[in-house]
């Protein structure tokens, strides 16, 4: 019976490892052609589409109002087309990420400023400080995959950029919560926000080195997105975060796929 690898060789050279690449992932060449069809294919990308709106839909998005005032004015605000716009652009920009097409960077860059306003108005106070992190994130991906595009291997600036992620969401929130708010803090929501974010904080960093192994990252904030709409019996969101944990599977399978082989992208 063979042993396991003993931990103290680390990730990264057991990464390294060709032999281990092969008992990792016990899939046929041809399993692997498929997958990276699916991952590329425009019908999963209308599935996906369907599945938000109608997501968006059933948690009653549509029908979302901000009511506000301006010189004892009140005002009610319909948030119906900017929510429903905002979970579609959502959905477009994941997928082209997934198939290397930097129009998806663009796109998230822009639909993080939308995403940041509407949580804003629904009560996120802490908003106003995380999600310009990300629109930044996102923008900067999008100027390096212009200049060019090459799949990397796991090195020292994917950990650091894990750690800086989850520092700052850690920070920014604790600001946030503690300062931006008359409430005292409640630790479990703090928590419930803090960690995931910082979890895409990292993803996001990571996204412009274009690491295979950051779509792990991005299963593990899904599952952690499942988990919390399934606290909340939130059916609708957990099949949407479903699907962008099945669209993770796929996009490590493929990028691996595609490092491995020493495929080169060419600039955007």
């Amino acid at each position: 019976m063979l042993k396991l690898v003993k931990v103290s060789i680390g990730w990264q050279h057991i990464n390294k490892n060709p032999l281990f690449k092969k008992r990792m992932i016990l899939l046929s060449e041809k399993s692997i052609k498929t997958i990276k069809s699916i991952t590329n294919s425009q019908y999963l990308d209308i599935i996906g589409l369907v599945i938000v709106l109608i997501g968006s839909i059933y948690l009653g998005y549509h029908k979302t109002e901000v009511n506000f005032q301006i010189n004892s004015i009140e005002y009610v605000f319909p948030l119906v087309i900017f929510s429903i716009i905002n979970v579609g652009f959502s959905m477009i920009s994941t997928r082209l990420v997934t198939k290397k097409n930097n129009i998806g960077n663009f796109i998230g860059t822009l639909n993080t400023a939308l995403s940041g306003v509407i949580d804003y108005l629904l009560g996120n106070i802490a908003a106003i400080l995380t999600y310009p992190i990300s629109f930044f994130g996102n923008y900067f991906a999008f100027r390096i995959w212009k200049e060019k595009r090459i799949l990397n291997s796991i090195d020292g600036i994917f950990y650091r950029n894990l750690f800086f992620g989850m520092a700052l969401s850690l920070v920014l929130n604790y600001i946030g919560f503690k300062y931006l708010s008359d409430k005292p803090i409640d630790w479990a929501l703090f928590f419930a926000i803090a960690v995931p974010a910082g979890i895409s904080f990292g993803g996001t960093f990571n996204n412009s080195r274009m690491y295979p192994d950051n779509w792990i990252m991005w299963q593990t904030y899904n599952l952690s997105k499942i988990v919390q709409s399934v606290m909340i019996m939130n059916v609708a969101n957990v099949i949407k975060y479903l699907f962008y944990l099945i669209n993770a599977m796929l996009g490590y399978v493929t990028w691996k796929d595609d490092k491995n082989k020493g495929i080169i992208l060419p600039s955007s």
